[in-house]
């Protein structure tokens, strides 16, 4: 119950206009259902974007951002500059770790200014981490995102905290890891990513109140 109460005022921020209903949603898992179905196709669709440019950075240079660069797994939170705050640490052994504007700065240096780099647009986390992790250890990457729903081709973490990624690693079988091929041409995946938001609109307004590729 405290935590519904902690996050209230930010819920009323972000939806100002919230119907009594949603108030119902909201008491549910902690934060508001319709708001996490929006942010949940934008997640999505931001996965099929962000491993895109992940690919298409090999393809131009060679090698996948971060290859070579140590022995060790090497991490990057995609956090805003706001949600850096939530983004600290690391798994429990022995790695790098790079910022989020090295790994924006590497990805625009190579593949142009106009590209837009995504990032989750829940500014404070809930039940789930609020931002994606990018990950390379030798020549294999995983790229993943945190999702509200239960979806059939994610892994579920625990209550309304699932995790979908995209890798290279043609020996994954880990369920809620894909090819990135694979996963485009997942029909649920596909069905997801393309439904219609709730509120339309909401989050493209969003994302570029929150400053867009100026937000790392």
């Amino acid at each position: 119950m405290y935590r519904v109460f902690k996050y209230l005022p930010l819920l009323l921020i972000l939806i100002p206009a919230i119907s009594f209903a949603g108030i119902f949603d909201y008491f549910k898992s902690g934060t508001s259902e319709r708001l996490q179905y929006d942010l949940d196709i934008v997640r999505l669709n931001d996965l099929a974007l962000l491993s895109g440019h992940i690919e298409k950075y090999k393809e131009v240079t060679g090698k996948y951002p971060f290859q070579d660069q140590t022995e060790l797994p090497h991490y990057v939170h995609i956090a805003t500059k706001e949600q850096e705050q939530y983004a600290k640490g690391g798994p429990p052994y022995s790695h790098k770790k790079s910022s989020a504007r090295s790994l924006v700065k590497e990805l625009i240096l190579k593949l142009g200014s106009e590209i837009e780099i995504p990032f989750d647009l829940q500014r404070v986390p809930t039940t789930k981490p609020n931002f994606y992790i990018y990950m390379i250890t030798g020549d294999v990457y995983y790229l993943a995102v945190h999702v509200h729903q239960d979806f059939s081709f994610a892994q579920k973490v625990a209550d309304y905290y699932n995790k979908i990624e995209v890798t290279n690693y043609q020996g994954q079988n880990r369920k809620g890891t894909w090819l990135r091929s694979q996963l485009l041409s997942n029909e649920a995946y596909k069905k997801a990513m393309s439904a219609s938001p709730q509120k339309p609109d909401y989050t493209k307004e969003l994302r570029i109140k929150l400053g867009a590729n100026n937000a790392f």
